[in-house]
């Protein structure tokens, strides 16, 4: 089994938009129905100058803006619909084809698209490439033997286990603690300025805000866990071959 990071271009609307704006790093996950999407801009003047752009390739056959944050550089984007299955030809699904696993995030970068797949056998990874190098340019940049144990290492965590216990309060009191740089060190804000922010008595937000906290610590044990029991040595492969 192996892990490999490479980056290719190809023709589809978000390598279209990387090219015509190097200065710009947009990182997505997709769970196929939501895109979480970062942009990493310069300043915001580069942002407001990309935003038609980029307002553009997010609402592209059909998406929906749900939600955005101006967060110092990065911008933080809720797309309702998943696109990827209007694009075609669509890497996911050559990546599959091949018995391969994406691992997200989806990195778009100086006209280029970077992705980090799992592998199992090294004849689907040589027809992988062999189909994505049809597609356009490829560079691998990376590729390492994992041991079949350490596969644990690349579970894409579900959401709802982690979240579904939540109420609207407590995400909410979360969310702004997470905005409102509180987790930052030094803190930027504290609990009552949030609260008066949001017009609730701070030891009610305070009590939203722990019960999350405990939640989110409950539900990630597992994971933790897992991480802990992790392989220590990873073998590397120094040269590849396509």
């Amino acid at each position: 089994m192996f892990e490999v990071d490479f980056k290719l271009q190809h023709d589809c609307p978000y390598t279209r938009f990387s090219r015509k704006h190097p200065e710009v790093r947009l990182v997505e996950w997709c769970n196929n129905n939501v895109h979480v999407a970062e942009v990493d801009c310069a300043d915001i003047e580069t942002y407001t100058r990309v935003e038609p752009a980029l307002k553009e390739l997010l609402l592209w056959k059909g998406g929906k803006l749900l939600k955005k944050n101006f967060l110092e550089g990065n911008l933080q984007l809720i797309v309702r619909t998943c696109t990827c299955s209007k694009i075609s030809p669509n890497i996911l699904d050559v990546v599959e084809k091949h018995a391969c696993l994406i691992v997200p995030p989806e990195v778009y970068y100086g006209g280029w698209e970077e992705y980090r797949v799992i592998g199992f056998r090294e004849k689907d990874y040589k027809l992988m490439f062999e189909e994505l190098n049809r597609l356009g340019p490829v560079q691998i940049l990376r590729k390492r033997v994992i041991p079949d144990r350490s596969i644990r290492d690349f579970f894409v965590i579900s959401v709802s286990s982690v979240f579904s216990e939540f109420t609207d309060r407590q995400v909410d009191s979360l969310l702004a603690a997470l905005e409102y740089g509180y987790y930052q060190i030094p803190k930027k804000v504290t609990a009552e300025e949030i609260a008066f922010k949001h017009k609730v008595p701070r030891t009610t937000f305070e009590e939203h805000l722990r019960k999350a906290e405990t939640k989110t610590f409950l539900a990630m044990a597992p994971y933790i866990r897992m991480y802990a029991s992790r392989p220590k040595r990873i073998a590397e492969v120094p040269q590849i071959t396509v």
